[in-house]
């Protein structure tokens, strides 16, 4: 190798190395760059987390009435006055408020027990000395005019005692009879223990009455002593009257026109009630017919165990 080549050779050499040494250098320098960019924020932080720490604890130092101090802080001794007065001022009114409240509750319980009172007092006949004079009156004058007004006072909302009964001398019993009602044969007799075909309504169903056959115009009679409890329309028996003959037992009379007879009316065995009247649509098919039940204490009674 001749000079020249070899000094090209080792001047392209020192070249490469000068590059590498460069290149290393600068490396090098990026690291150190880079760990004291480390260290200082990390020295950074800790100062931070020191300061924090300090700060803690000079609160921290702070005595227990200080803070108390800080989170609720002490009133005026004049807002502290104010305030007491405000909750006695609330005090009396609440006291004032209650009282009112038992006055009025008290009121309305004496309301409901004088309604109460007044409700039991119309509802029974031996309530009032005025009933008792009235029923005395009628039974010594004999006048049966008298009689009727008296006992329709006594069966205010269709309630009858059993004094103002026998004071009018109704007790029916078990071994009393019944006079038939009106002319005529059953159509559809009493059947509680099964049912019975309806012929209009075309189903079977019980039948708490006796369904009499009788011509529109029949007088109905009152197959007993009694007085007239109630005077009803109703859609299946229409006109209807109720007479209660005592000791529980009462009779219902439906399908009636031109009534003879009004509610407080004593009305004796035999006696006119009203007339036949044309049958409702429930009773369309059997034709007219008259509506006869019996029940003892609100329980239905087979009438033809007492017709004589």
């Amino acid at each position: 190798m001749d000079k020249r080549a070899f000094k090209n050779f080792i001047t392209k050499r020192s070249s490469i190395w000068t590059i590498s040494l460069c290149m290393t250098g600068i490396l090098v320098l990026g690291g150190i760059a880079a760990v004291d960019k480390t260290r200082r924020a990390k020295d950074e932080q800790q100062e931070t987390e020191m300061g924090q720490v300090a700060y803690l604890e000079e609160e921290i130092t702070e005595s227990p009435d200080d803070i108390e101090e800080s989170l609720f802080p002490t009133l005026a001794e004049g807002e502290t006055e104010d305030i007491a007065q405000a909750s006695g001022n609330i005090a009396v009114e609440d006291g004032t408020l209650q009282e009112q409240e038992n006055g009025l509750d008290n009121m309305a319980a004496a309301g409901e027990g004088l309604i109460a009172g007044d409700s039991l007092k119309e509802k029974d006949g031996l309530a009032t000395e005025d009933e008792e004079d009235s029923v005395g009156v009628a039974a010594s004058a004999g006048d049966g005019e008298e009689a009727g007004e008296a006992a329709e006072e006594a069966s205010a909302d269709h309630v009858i005692s059993e004094q103002v009964l026998l004071e009018q001398g109704i007790d029916f019993t078990e071994e009393d009879s019944l006079v038939w009602p009106s002319a005529g044969t059953i159509l559809i007799d009493y059947s509680m223990d099964g049912s019975v075909y309806f012929p209009t309504l075309n189903q079977y169903k019980y039948n708490p009455a006796l369904i009499i056959g009788s011509e529109t115009g029949n007088q109905v009679l009152s197959s007993a002593k009694g007085i007239v409890e109630s005077v009803t329309v109703d859609e299946e028996t229409g006109t209807t009257v109720v007479v209660n003959i005592g000791n529980g037992y009462k009779l219902t009379y439906g399908q009636l026109k031109e009534l003879a007879v009004g509610e407080g009316d004593v009305v004796e065995a035999g006696a006119l009630i009203g007339y036949v009247s044309e049958p409702t649509k429930y009773y369309s098919t059997e034709g007219s017919n008259l509506y006869f039940a019996m029940t003892h204490d609100g329980t239905a009674v087979d009438p033809v165990l007492f017709l004589e």
